[in-house]
C-alpha cells in the first residue's frame, strides 16, 4: 500500500518499492511466488481467452460483489473478460473441506489431472486452507494447441513458420481453466474484496504462498499472524502487470525481472 507522511501542511504519497526492500528482495520474491518450473526457458501461464468467473457456495449478494471485483481486476490487465451469464472458466468454491473437494475432483475426473507429475498431484493434496488447480495448455505462439503425450518417445510435434529467436520461445502456456477452493472455516473474519483479491491473485496467475514476503501481498491472508492486506499490494498489482504486458511466450524470467519495472512506474503514476 502506498506509504502517506505529513510535511508542512502537505500530504505526500509514496508507492512503490519501500526504502528498505531492494530491487533484489522484490526479484528474489517474484521468483519465489511464481508456481513454475524452468523459469529461463519456459514462459509463466496467464489467461489469453476471455476470463469468465463464477463462484459457488456463496450467498447470492456476496458472491455478485466478488465476480464484480475479479472482473474489475482482470480488466485493469487488459485481461478480456465475457458478458455475465457465461460458463465460467474461473470458479471460485467454498468448501466445508477444500482437501476432500478437490481430492473427490481427482477421484472422479483423472483424466483431467493425467498429465500431472507426481510430485505435482501431491502438492496438489497436501493440507491448506486453499487449494488452486490449473489447467494449463501448451499453445504455439499464435495460440495453436500441441498435444500432450505421456510417452517418452513419441513427442508432441507441431509445425507452423516462425523465425528463430533467443528473446521469445515458440510456445506459450494458456490458462484455460482454473478452480480456487476455500475452507469455509479458514475465511471467517475476511471481507469480499480480500477474497476476490486473493483469488484474482492465485486464478489470473499461477502463484503460490511463500514465508518471509519482503514486500506486502495479498497472498499472507492465511498465515496464522498479520496484519494482513485489505486488498491487492503494490507488489500483487506489479507482479500481474509485469505478467500481461507484452507477449505471453517470453521466458518467465523475462517477465519476473520486469517487477521492479513496474513498481517503479506505478510510483511515477501515482
Amino acid at each position: 500500500m502506498p506509504e502517506v507522511t505529513e510535511n508542512d501542511d502537505q500530504i505526500v504519497v509514496r508507492g512503490g518499492r519501500p526504502p528498505n526492500v531492494t530491487r533484489e528482495d522484490v526479484h528474489r520474491q517474484a521468483r519465489d511466488i511464481a508456481d513454475s518450473g524452468d523459469q529461463l526457458d519456459t514462459p509463466l501461464a496467464r489467461f489469453e481467452d476471455r476470463l469468465c468467473p463464477g463462484i459457488i457456495g456463496l450467498q447470492e449478494e456476496y458472491a455478485s460483489m466478488m465476480i464484480d471485483r475479479i472482473r474489475q481486476n482482470a480488466v485493469d490487465l487488459g485481461v478480456r473478460v465475457l458478458p455475465d451469464n457465461c460458463t465460467p472458466n474461473m470458479l471460485v468454491i467454498f468448501s466445508t473441506d477444500s482437501l476432500a473437494t478437490m481430492q473427490n475432483m481427482v477421484d472422479r475426473n483423472p483424466y483431467i489431472f493425467q498429465y500431472m507429475q507426481p510430485e505435482e498431484r501431491r502438492a496438489l493434496l497436501q493440507p491448506a486452507p486453499v487449494h488452486v488447480f490449473a489447467n494449463v495448455e501448451l499453445r504455439t505462439r499464435d495460440g495453436m494447441p500441441v498435444g500432450r503425450v505421456r510417452s517418452l518417445t513419441e513427442a508432441p510435434v507441431v509445425r507452423a513458420q516462425m523465425a528463430h529467436s533467443r528473446i521469445y520461445t515458440p510456445t506459450r502456456r494458456d490458462i484455460a481453466s482454473i478452480m480456487v477452493i476455500f475452507d469455509r472455516d479458514e475465511v471467517g473474519g475476511m471481507s469480499v474484496m480480500q477474497l476476490a483479491d486473493y483469488a484474482t491473485m492465485r486464478g489470473l496467475a499461477q502463484t503460490k504462498p511463500v514465508d518471509g514476503l519482503a514486500m506486502r501481498s495479498i497472498l499472507s491472508l492465511f498465515e496464522p499472524v498479520g496484519p494482513y492486506p485489505e486488498s491487492l499490494t503494490d507488489f500483487d498489482r506489479a507482479y500481474l502487470r509485469a505478467l500481461y504486458e507484452w507477449i505471453p511466450n517470453l521466458p518467465a524470467a523475462a517477465k519476473l525481472g520486469n517487477v521492479n519495472r513496474q513498481l517503479r512506474l506505478m510510483a511515477e503514476e501515482e
